[in-house]
């Protein structure tokens, strides 16, 4: 069992190790690189190069979440209902990503300037109005078809270099782990149903009257500091988000 899935996970390296052990474990799962039964914690620990008492915590922080079942005699075990919708927004991904997840052919278009946030971006999120900004503008595009829009907006302040004039990528997260000076840690996500009712509702191409879904994001470093925010919305024709809960 060992040998057949050492090819199917790589090794890290860098610290925070726990988080770093939860994430590749998860997206082995989301990948299903496993089968309903994970190795045992030596082997995970022996195929990520770290202990087991960090495998441990990992796995207990994915069973907490409902991720996974682990049981004395019977082992660690993936619950049926885990699939990439239902844990798309627990996981630090791309929409790119999620949009590949689900078998699409995708294409994204990233477009920045540096400026101020427009006032209903300011209102939306409390920003301050005089703050100079990069701003972008992204758009997926699932099979030709335009499935989300993005609008980022981070203060210049955090890049590393002031005199940035990159491409930026259309992963939030990539970008600032590449560029800014604090990198994204965790996100919060408000999930908000919205119907359409002009042109200027969304850029979505979804009829008039027709609802989408509309995810307003926070995006924080490790001491919880406010780093950028998001409007993303999202034609629930290529993705919907679902939420697990757990008593």
């Amino acid at each position: 069992m060992a040998a057949s899935n050492q090819a199917t996970i790589g090794r890290i390296e860098n610290v925070p190790l726990t988080e770093q052990a939860r994430t590749a474990i998860l997206e082995a799962i989301v990948d299903k690189r496993f089968d309903e039964r994970l190795p045992s914690e030596e082997t995970l620990a022996e195929m990520l190069n770290v202990s087991r008492t960090t495998i441990r915590t990992a796995l207990q922080s994915l069973e907490q979440e409902g991720i996974i079942t682990r049981k004395r005699a019977i082992g660690t075990t993936v619950n049926a209902h885990v699939r990439p919708s239902t844990l798309a927004l627990q996981r630090m991904v791309g929409f790119d990503g999620l949009l590949r997840e689900k078998g699409h052919e995708v294409e994204a278009e990233v477009t920045w300037t540096r400026g101020n946030p427009e006032a209903g971006f300011v209102e939306t999120f409390s920003l301050d109005p005089g703050q100079a900004s990069l701003l972008t503008d992204k758009s997926y595009l699932a099979d030709g078809k335009l499935a989300i829009s993005v609008r980022d907006a981070m203060p210049w302040a955090n890049l590393k270099d002031p005199d940035f004039d990159s491409d930026v990528p259309a992963s939030i997260f990539e970008f600032s782990s590449r560029d800014w000076i604090t990198p994204v840690d965790h996100v919060v996500a408000e999930i908000l149903p919205v119907v359409k009712r002009n042109k200027d509702t969304t850029r979505l191409p979804v009829d008039r009257g027709e609802a989408f879904t509309r995810l307003l994001e926070y995006h924080y470093d490790r001491r919880g500091d406010l780093l950028a925010v998001s409007m993303v919305d999202v034609d629930t024709e290529f993705i919907h988000f679902e939420v697990f809960r757990r008593r």
